[in-house]
């Protein structure tokens, strides 16, 4: 009875020569392919905002839509400025004349910003006979300097604006744009030019973020330094970085193993046939994610070289056993029908566990890793299927008849050389003399990983996915070292009655939730509420008196105070309060810092509210500081989940590939490994796992599986032939070692571009699985050897009768 594989291989090869002689048409067919990929995938856009992290429907993030529908978008520029030439610092005369003019410009010509506030234009209380004033703090512009620092001393007084606009120092000030729009916002209303297309430089907030830059880049501010941070310029930056990258990167991976291809194949056919079976994977992706209305995100920047690297790698398999048997054969047609029957179907199986191994993650309950996990096992898929259709064309190109007999010399050529196969005969002879040390040292590095990865920490940062060289994270982080943070953290006060805001009772419980927020001062820069507002308008009604910073006894007197401060003019209460007073929201803005530690300060609050719990309003934790601590959650469940489901799945797959329990679980071994190795690494010098790193198992694995069942299945075939385990090794290393040794470099090749990017997430993730694969490499030709020298999962040896 045939095996599968048996079955398998005879279809491939049907295929190999169906390719050779039907080459223009395929050609053809693919052409109409790329050109109708090409028109689905030309609508696609880039989203790095947090609707490309959470699904509809869930219960964090629909909290935050709540919010958001209630006190509008929470998105902020913030501008922090100081003028070191200035002996005043911010509030030197000129320097302030010069920011009333900037804030003009940024109302003027900024897109999708609801207001600009700064020290020139913000609302201040005035206390005058009988009530207060409500002006722009220099709606009377000062004649002096005497006059702007008599003006100074009034504010640095006022609580309210020391650490948004102004130092306590005062040699640094702020700026706050508060935007009308979200990145969540649906596409329609993000575009600057209806008429303008959908690339990043017509969207929010690319739009909005470079006019900010080209205004504070005028000549007139020169003498001011800016430190832009805040939400649009950090995801500006960064959708401006995954998609610049992903085509630069891409193009780099490609020039790279271009070279290597050509370095080890020696022909242009066998560069341009992998590069075009990777270029139409990834139309197909893009196509694929433009038809289901998905939006390109982060991870879709590590796609391109993800993609380039597996499919060159089934190519290099293809590639090497076709130069092989061109040479044996002397017939190109005949090459290329021997070559998929040898090899097709370990691709095909490769392939397969490689899409499953990215597939485990479809069930995240981040829905970019979800989608990621599906439109790259697609893109897996897709490259196989080039690969034995269209490669095998482009290999059917040239002159059929090899024209002579061949060498000893070209045949040893083709398999690399003399000096590499000796270099795999002797692999082979170290496993068969050190299986058992092999075993044993194996066992104890394993064990070494595991108290590793019982280490690891979940955790992420959002400004350390930029690399430090980034301007906008070194703005962020000199902002947060100098004022109020603008990673923002909100509980919403909801009561069931209109009004209800009003009642002493609950501000108090909104003022002690504030305060023991505060008194986490490493990570609270500042904290703003509705009280706070009451507070300043009791004081100034009070003729500045201190005693009078408090919270107005009465129900009576707080709706007495906010009637005269909106009979003012009063605005700013509309960020902090309902329209009808039945819900407030208490702003805590931290600096940006590691989740684990934001989570630890939501925890001790958590902590507080059950050992003092809210009597008169219910207080839920929401903003986008909420949805990176629910993000850290999911990590560890994705991380969990997504590589239990890749193990078994990938087990159940070798088993019934190789029609044995026993030799599945065997092939697993080597493929578990490096994977437990790289993730003890982590554990050991404290690398974190963040939801860009957590993909390193399941993808490593289900590279790293590729390497065991090309080997294994050579082994078993060389076997079958052969009746000894020992020959049969060096047999298989002979044929298929330097396929994997290519494959590794081309691998290793690819990840590693990763290092020229400007994401620090990327850059580590790159290194790590380039050393995975390393492992890989090294598990297979040590590891998986011994294992079968040991447990002859095969079946006994048996002697073969000589001829004759």
């Amino acid at each position: 009875m045939r095996t599968l594989v048996e079955i398998l291989s005879e279809a491939f090869e049907m295929i190999g020569g169906w390719c050779f002689d039907n080459r223009w048409t395929a050609l053809s067919l693919s052409a109409v392919a790329a050109v109708g990929l090409l028109f689905l995938a030309s609508g696609v856009r880039f989203d790095n905002s947090f609707e490309s992290y959470f699904a509809q429907g869930d219960p964090t993030y629909a909290a935050y839509l709540d919010y958001r529908d209630e006190f509008g978008s929470d998105e902020v520029s913030y501008i922090l400025y100081r003028a070191p030439d200035q002996a005043e610092g911010a509030w030197n005369l000129e320097v302030m004349r010069k920011i009333a003019h900037l804030t003009e410009a940024l109302e003027e010509e900024v897109p999708f910003i609801d207001e600009v506030t700064s020290l020139t234009n913000v609302e201040f209380m005035d206390p005058v006979p009988g009530g207060i004033e409500i002006d722009d703090l220099l709606e009377e512009f000062p004649a002096t300097q005497q006059e702007l620092l008599a003006i100074r001393e009034k504010v640095l007084a006022k609580p309210l604006y020391v650490g948004a606009l102004t130092s306590r120092d005062g040699r640094h000030a702020g700026i706050i744009i508060e935007m009308d729009r979200s990145s969540i916002d649906p596409l329609d209303e993000i575009r600057l030019d209806p008429e303008g297309g959908d690339g990043l430089d017509n969207l929010y907030p690319q739009v909005s973020y470079q006019k900010i830059q080209e205004i504070l880049a005028r000549p007139a501010y020169q003498g001011i330094h800016f430190y832009h941070s805040g939400d649009v310029p950090l995801n500006a930056e960064i959708n401006i970085i995954s998609v610049t990258e992903s085509a630069e990167l891409g193009l780099l991976t490609a020039v790279i193993i271009a070279v290597l291809l050509l370095y080890f194949f020696r022909s242009p056919l066998g560069v341009a046939g992998p590069l075009a079976v990777v270029g139409l994977s990834i139309l197909v992706v893009v196509a694929l994610v433009g038809s289901l209305g998905w939006m390109l995100d982060l991870m879709f920047g590590m796609l391109p070289t993800l993609l380039i690297a597996v499919g060159v790698a089934d190519s290099v398999h293809i590639i090497s056993e076709f130069r092989t048997l061109r040479i044996e054969t002397g017939d190109r047609r005949e090459a290329a029908r021997r070559t998929l029957y040898l090899v097709g179907a370990p691709c095909l199986l490769t392939s397969l566990t490689t899409a499953v191994g990215f597939g485990a993650m479809a069930t995240a309950p981040i829905k970019t890793l979800s989608h990621f996990a599906v439109y790259s096992a697609v893109g897996v898929v897709a490259a196989f299927l080039f690969t034995v259709t269209l490669l095998m064309v482009f290999l059917s190109f040239g002159r059929r008849e090899l024209g002579h007999a061949a060498s000893e010399r070209e045949l040893m050529r083709a398999k690399g050389g003399r000096r590499f196969q000796a270099f795999l005969k002797s692999v082979a002879n170290f496993d068969i003399r050190h299986r058992r040390a092999i075993l044993v040292v194996s066992c104890a590095l394993t064990l070494i990983a595991l108290a590793g990865i019982t280490r690891i920490q979940v955790d992420s940062n959002f400004l350390n996915d930029f690399s430090e060289e980034v301007r906008v994270r070194q703005d962020a982080l000199y902002a947060d070292s100098v004022m109020g943070g603008t990673n923002s953290y909100v509980y919403l006060f909801e009561t069931e009655e209109p009004e209800a805001i009003k009642d002493p009772a609950v501000l108090r419980e909104i003022e002690r939730l504030q305060e023991e927020g505060d008194r986490h001062d490493g990570l609270v820069m500042k904290s703003t509420s509705i009280v706070d507002v009451l507070k300043d308008i009791n004081q100034t009604f009070h003729d500045g008196d201190p005693a009078y910073y408090a919270i107005p006894e009465t129900r009576e007197l707080v709706a007495q105070y906010l009637l005269l401060y909106e009979m003012s003019g009063g605005e700013a209460l509309d960020d902090y309060v309902s329209s009808d007073y039945s819900r407030a929201a208490l702003d805590l803005r931290c600096k940006w810092t590691d989740t684990s530690l934001l989570a630890g300060m939501e925890r001790e609050l958590s902590g507080y509210l059950e050992r003092h719990p809210i009597e008169n309003a219910a207080a839920t934790l929401t903003g986008v500081g909420s949805l990176w601590i629910q993000l850290m959650d999911y990590i560890t469940t994705s991380q969990i989940r997504s590589l239990s489901l890749a193990l078994i799945a990938i087990a159940i797959m070798l088993c019934l590939l190789f029609r044995s329990v026993r030799l599945g679980m065997l092939a697993m071994v080597p493929n578990v490994v490096p994977v437990a190795f790289t993730l003890g690494v982590m554990g050991w010098f404290e690398i974190t796992l963040d939801y860009v790193r957590l993909l390193i198992a399941p993808v490593a694995i289900g590279i790293a599986v590729d390497y065991s069942i090309h080997l294994v299945s050579r082994y078993r075939h060389e076997f079958l032939e052969r009746g000894r385990y020992r020959e049969a090794l060096a047999a298989s290393l002979s044929s298929v070692g330097r396929a994997l040794v290519i494959t590794t470099v081309v691998l290793v090749a690819g990840f590693l571009t990763s290092l020229r990017s400007d994401m620090d997430s990327q850059a580590s993730f790159g290194i790590l699985l380039a050393g995975t694969i390393v492992m890989a490499l090294i598990a297979n030709f040590l590891l998986m050897p011994a294992l079968v020298l040991t447990f002859r999962p095969f079946g006994p040896e048996r002697e073969i009768e000589a001829d004759g």
